[in-house]
């Protein structure tokens, strides 16, 4: 009786035992699959400039595909508040590395000319939730919180003087400056958040004048390309000569600002104007 209970004793064990090492084996298993697919990815945003479906340049002359000449002084813009976006409409916040030269608190700076300073930035990078993704949004501009900071104090790229406005204490989200034509005069294009604004040292403008940029199709976080077409910008634009092309500055420079996808009288996102600048490649 004795040894018919140690026999039944010893089947239960190893019955158990075998369950329990299948069962961690299992839940490791699905663990390492868990951490795998929360793990972040890394994100890498190629964003470049075109004229006539060719890569902008500064010493040389840019030709549209009508035929205009396009010449370059200046082809700076800041990137905030980069998400990438699922086939349900949900979000993934990219989190932008931060490297005090290009990036910084969550904003890049896009930097295309070489007139002013020799140094140029065409990449965004971070990490994101691993994940398949659909599209991609971004601002173009740099967010509220961090627009009326101290550019003496402040750490790059937020410290660049030619990327502020004195007079409304904030910065300028898009610096572009061109000529047509092989035109002397340039127009200095320069968006920034305006309208009523407040007094040092919050300031706090009432028309923001931020671009929310959506871009639908199939996004490789690791090597996404992101094209500013700068025909489209120049849609409906021919002025000649010197030009300083503000928001608030009325025709014709309304076309420059409104092609960002921004209502020109409140600063906003509008969605009856979509943005035609940027699509992905």
């Amino acid at each position: 009786m004795k040894l018919f209970k140690a026999t039944l004793v010893t089947i239960f064990l190893f019955v158990f035992m075998s369950c329990d090492i299948k069962s961690k084996s299992g839940d490791n298993e699905t663990l390492a699959l868990l951490a795998l697919a929360s793990a972040p990815q890394s994100v890498n945003l190629n964003f470049e400039a075109l004229v006539g479906g060719q890569s902008v340049t500064f010493n040389d002359t840019n030709k549209t595909v009508d035929g205009k000449t396009v010449k370059f002084k200046d082809f700076r813009y800041y990137i905030s508040e980069v998400k990438l976006v699922r086939a349900d409409g949900s979000t993934a916040d990219v989190s932008l590395a931060s490297d005090n030269v290009w990036q910084n608190s969550g904003v890049a700076l896009i930097d295309f000319e070489t007139f002013k300073t020799s140094e140029t930035r065409n990449l965004v990078t971070g990490t994101v939730q691993t994940g398949v993704y659909t599209g991609i949004q971004f601002t173009v501009g740099v967010p509220e919180a961090l627009n009326h900071l101290d550019r003496a104090t402040a750490s790059a790229p937020l410290n660049i003087g030619s990327m502020t406005w004195a007079w409304a204490g904030g910065y300028k989200h898009a610096n572009i400056e061109f000529s047509i034509n092989d035109n002397v005069g340039y127009t200095q294009f320069h968006m920034g958040s305006s309208g009523t604004c407040g007094s040092a040292p919050n300031f706090g403008c009432t028309k923001k004048f931020r671009a929310s940029i959506q871009l639908s199709g199939q996004i490789n976080p690791s090597n996404q390309t992101i094209g500013f077409d700068v025909d489209k910008l120049i849609q409906g634009y021919s002025t000649i000569g010197a030009q300083s092309c503000m928001p608030g500055t009325a025709a014709p420079c309304d076309t420059l600002v409104q092609a960002f996808g921004i209502n020109i009288s409140s600063g906003a996102v509008d969605s009856s104007i979509p943005q035609r600048v940027f699509s992905l490649k």
